[in-house]
């Protein structure tokens, strides 16, 4: 008799526990609109998407006002250094804010820089 209640109760344990273990995992997130909590980071490929998801993360959690909008004195309250150093060249329009794509187009052209720097380093090396 209690075979009869002791496997339905192991089933009914080990039944959520197979459906978790085989849930599919969130799709990478879209960039979010300014104001929206930030999603989980997502790893991509060789970690692009996840330093990219990181950075719009800050980037949101420095935006006090969540108008998309980062003044200088929000950046250095949040400890955004590069930013806060790099904030004239970053806001090219001189409006006195820069925005989340103003910042990732300065860092590629900051990592492209490096990089061309880099490739001719070793082309002289041969």
């Amino acid at each position: 008799m209690r075979r009869f209640i002791l496997l339905p109760f192991l089933a009914t344990l080990a039944v959520p526990g197979l459906a978790l273990a085989q849930a599919a995992p969130n799709p990478p997130p879209a960039m979010q609109a300014p104001g929206t909590p930030p999603g989980p980071p997502v790893q991509g490929e060789h970690g692009h998407l996840a330093m990219e998801q990181k950075m719009h993360n800050r980037f949101n959690a420095a935006n006090i006002t969540h108008d998309g909008h980062l003044t200088l004195a929000q950046a250095t309250a949040a400890g955004l250094k590069p930013v806060v150093k790099h904030f004239a060249e970053i806001d090219t329009a001189k409006r006195g804010y820069v925005t989340f794509n103003q910042v990732q187009a300065w860092h590629m052209d900051e990592m492209a820089k490096r990089l061309e720097k880099k490739a001719a380093e070793l082309r002289a090396a041969g």
